[in-house]
C-alpha cells in the first residue's frame, strides 16, 4: 500500500496524464491518417506521452487512462472491454494494409478513392456504424476534402463563384456536424490554397486577389509569410533556369571547340563555381 502522500501524488499524476492524453487524442483524431490506421497512431501517441506515468505506475496504466477517456468521449457501451476495443483498432489497421497499402493502383488518386471506399466498408463492419461515425467521422472529412475540391475543379457546368460557394458550404457543414473550427485541425493555409485553386478556374489571380483570399482563410501574418515564401521560390526557380541555360550554352560551346566528354567535365568543374555564385545558388 502506498503512503497517503504518494497515493495522492499518483492520483494527480494519473489525472494530469489523462487530460494530456485526451487532448493528444483530439488532435490525432482530427487528422486524415487517423481514419486509416488508428491503432498505429494511438500506439505512437501512448509511446510519446506515457513515459512519466509508466515510471510511477504499473505497465499499461496509460493505455487504461486513454481507454477510459475514449469510453466516455465516444459513448461506448458499458460492456465494451478495453481488450476488445484495441483488438478492433488492430483489425482496422490490418484492413487498411490489405485493402489500400497492398493495392499498387491505390497510389493514383482515383484508385485510392475506390480502395478507400472498400476499406471504409470493412472498417464499418469491424467497429459498427455508430462507433465508426463517432471515431472516424472528422478524420474522414479531412482526408476527403482535397478530393472534393478536385471534383469541384472538374465540374465544367459550375462557375468559379458557384464552386467557391459549394466549397464554403462543405467547410461550414463539417464544422457544424463535428463541432470544430476547421482551421484548428487543418492548416489554414491549406484551406486558403484550395480556395485559390477554385477561384483560379475563372482565370489567373493578381497579387492583391491572392493576398485577399489567403488573409481570409489564414490571417494576415500567415498570408504574408506564405506570399514571401512563394516569391522566394519563384525567384530561385528563375535563377536556376538562367543558370541551366547559361551552363548548357557553355557546354555547347565546349563541344564546338572539339573537347572530349572528359575534357568538358574538367572544364565545367572550373566553370560551375562562378556560375553558382553568379546566380546565388549556393
Amino acid at each position: 500500500m502506498l503512503p497517503e502522500a504518494e497515493e495522492i501524488k499518483a492520483q494527480l499524476l494519473a489525472a494530469k496524464a489523462q487530460l494530456a492524453l485526451g487532448q493528444a487524442y483530439e488532435r490525432a483524431a482530427a487528422h486524415g491518417d487517423f481514419a486509416l490506421a488508428p491503432g498505429r497512431i494511438l500506439r505512437s501517441l501512448l509511446a510519446k506521452r506515457c513515459g512519466l506515468v509508466q515510471r510511477h505506475a504499473s505497465a499499461g496504466v496509460c493505455r487504461e487512462l486513454l481507454f477510459s477517456h475514449l469510453k466516455e468521449r465516444l459513448g461506448l457501451p458499458e460492456d465494451t472491454s478495453q481488450a476488445r476495443f484495441w483488438e478492433m483498432l488492430e483489425q482496422v489497421d490490418a484492413a487498411y494494409e490489405r485493402l489500400v497499402v497492398a493495392d499498387p493502383a491505390a497510389a493514383r488518386d482515383e484508385a485510392f478513392r475506390a480502395a478507400y471506399g472498400r476499406f471504409r466498408e470493412a472498417r464499418r463492419a469491424i467497429v459498427g456504424p455508430e462507433l465508426d461515425r463517432h471515431l472516424f467521422g472528422l478524420a474522414d472529412e479531412v482526408l476527403l476534402l482535397p478530393f472534393e475540391v478536385d471534383d469541384l475543379l472538374r465540374d465544367a457546368r459550375a462557375s468559379a463563384e458557384q464552386k467557391l460557394a459549394a466549397y464554403e458550404s462543405t467547410l461550414q457543414r463539417i464544422e457544424r456536424e463535428h463541432g470544430v473550427r476547421l482551421a484548428s485541425v487543418v492548416e489554414p493555409v491549406e484551406l486558403a490554397k484550395h480556395a485559390l485553386r477554385i477561384q483560379e478556374t475563372a482565370g489567373p489571380l493578381g497579387p492583391e486577389q491572392q493576398r485577399a483570399v489567403l488573409e481570409r482563410y489564414a490571417g494576415t501574418e500567415v498570408a504574408q509569410r506564405y506570399l514571401e515564401h512563394q516569391r522566394e521560390q519563384q525567384d530561385r526557380s528563375e535563377r536556376l533556369r538562367a543558370f541551366n541555360q547559361e551552363r548548357d550554352q557553355l557546354l555547347e560551346q565546349l563541344s564546338r571547340e572539339g573537347l572530349t566528354p572528359e575534357q568538358r567535365r574538367q572544364r565545367m568543374a572550373e566553370l560551375d563555381p562562378p556560375l553558382f555564385e553568379k546566380y546565388r545558388l549556393r
